[in-house]
């Protein structure tokens, strides 16, 4: 996260800038190199606390990631496929999709709109599997790996391994053209990654 970045380097700036002033007792340059290096490092501080503060309580409507970013729409449907598998959506799950997308798309997202998108898919049924394995044609192999690692997480994020989330993964990943002991070994690999 930019802020945060900024926010150290300012202030090892900073530090750096007082006490270079503090020990040394040489004139002209050094002087205002380290009069330079203070100011930089207060601006950067200041930068990155307000990019902490202010810009990342800023959250964007999930559903425009959704329209505008293959990538996301595919992870979204996979992992919100996953959750509602058990009939319900817990807040841990909504959670760990929307921290998930939010690395895709590089924004924060308001989890209330992940709800909402939720109840899109669930409204769709079994069609969002098609638009599952359309959307999965354009990733690598990778890419597809990914996505079941993320609906593992979402099947782990409430605690609780739902038979009917690991049959929803086993669906995903025939979209994904994984066989099903693919996607069982996938399973069995991201489970053992997110416990240890």
């Amino acid at each position: 996260m930019q802020g945060i970045k900024n926010f150290v380097l300012g202030s090892v700036l900073i530090a750096a800038g007082g006490g270079i002033l503090m020990t040394a007792n040489l004139r002209g340059m050094l002087e205002y190199g380290a009069w330079g290096i203070l100011v930089v490092g207060v601006l950067m501080f200041a930068a990155g606390l307000y990019q902490m503060l202010v810009v990342a309580r800023i959250t964007v409507d999930a559903t425009e990631a959704y329209n505008t970013n293959s990538t996301a729409r595919l992870l979204m449907q996979s992992m919100l496929t996953t959750a509602l598998a058990d009939g319900h959506l817990d807040d841990q799950e909504v959670e760990t999709i929307t921290e998930a997308c939010e690395a895709v798309v590089d924004e924060h997202l308001d989890p209330d709109s992940i709800r909402r998108i939720a109840n899109l898919i669930k409204e769709r049924g079994d069609a969002i599997l098609e638009e599952i394995r359309y959307e999965g044609k354009m990733l690598n192999i990778d890419g597809r790996k990914a996505i079941i690692n993320a609906c593992v997480m979402v099947l782990m994020a409430d605690g609780q391994v739902d038979v009917r989330g690991t049959a929803a993964i086993n669906a995903i990943g025939e979209q994904l053209d994984f066989s099903t002991i693919e996607t069982q070994a996938l399973i069995a690999e991201a489970m053992a990654a997110e416990q240890g």
